[in-house]
């Protein structure tokens, strides 16, 4: 596998980074688009597309060669540590080498804190303890990311803008800023799923923003009593683990949300008044909305009713 240098392109505001790959010898674009309002966040780096194609070249065991600069710290741990983590729940991936162009350790650290949100309650969580509470210099959340890279399925435009359009209601209640960020990222990922491969693909994006981001939190699904390396059905059981190999010099990957159960996450959105008409917790593929009737919303339910 050949990943090299952006391409960005503008069309109707909208800029479109485009990166040429090469994948068991066929020419390819991953691309990933994002309002031209936010081109200052853009980095030159190739972290993004690394980590987007990671388990893609494993899964063919293909070596990946970067024609251009990757960070450091982030070379160090994809390049063994982070795949013999993967390996151990997705067991049928292979061990490939990285072999970049140039590595490099950028010194300059962006104000912006970032995470996504989907109106779950585990994003509610995050912003309760990360935008509606006190906490550190550094550590309020200053920017949300809403992504379309494989959890609306493929193809599928209109849910993708149903969902976000219920996102940003409530980014613009609350005065964030909220980045609509598409993808062809799913076309690569044949054969593994979202929920097993979630993790890097959201985890990709703000690493494409690094020249504006430099914390980002991701909600996590489990408690620390669940954490677990095994093969498993969703990557989230090691977030705990996996994250922090996923960070660079400039840009921290952060698990939030692991120190508290189900229940009590669900207590503390109960809270807030913003997730009155707008927490979303549905499974349903093809919903926008709650249908009442799946695991996810019968289980919050009981918890509130309780």
């Amino acid at each position: 596998m050949e990943i090299n240098t952006l391409v960005i392109r503008e069309n109707k505001n909208q800029l479109y980074l485009q990166y040429p790959i090469s994948i068991s010898h066929k020419s390819d674009y991953l691309w990933y688009s994002v309002s031209n309002r936010y081109l200052d966040l853009v980095t030159d780096l190739l972290d993004g597309p690394l980590v987007a194609l990671l388990i893609p070249a494993m899964a063919l065991g293909e070596d990946i060669y970067i024609n251009g600069s990757i960070s450091k710290r982030l070379f160090y741990n994809l390049s063994k540590t982070c795949q013999i983590l993967l390996k151990q729940i997705i067991p049928s991936l292979k061990l490939v080498n990285i072999y970049p162009k140039e590595v490099k350790t950028k010194k300059h650290k962006a104000s912006g804190v970032a995470t996504g949100f989907s109106c779950g309650v585990d994003s509610f969580c995050l912003l309760n303890d990360h935008f509606y509470s006190k906490v550190p210099e550094g550590y309020k959340i200053t920017h949300l990311l809403f992504n379309n890279v494989g959890s609306h399925g493929r193809k599928n435009e209109k849910l993708f803008e149903d969902r976000f359009r219920k996102s940003k209601n409530v980014a613009d209640k609350i005065g964030l800023p909220i980045l609509k960020i598409n993808s062809n990222l799913d076309k690569f990922y044949d054969g593994y799923g979202f929920q097993l491969t979630h993790s890097l693909r959201n985890c990709s994006v703000p690493l494409l923003l690094q020249k504006g981001i430099g914390r980002f939190f991701y909600a996590s699904t489990f408690d620390f009593s669940h954490i677990h390396i095994k093969p498993t059905y969703d990557i989230a059981y090691v977030d705990p683990i996996l994250l922090p190999l996923l960070s660079t010099e400039v840009l921290d990957v952060i698990s939030s949300g692991s120190e508290y159960t189900r229940v009590e996450k669900t207590l503390k959105v109960a809270k807030l008044n913003d997730s009155y008409d707008s927490l979303d917790v549905c499974v349903d593929p093809e919903s926008a909305g709650n249908c009442s009737k799946c695991w996810k919303c019968l289980r919050t339910m009981l918890i509130l009713d309780i």
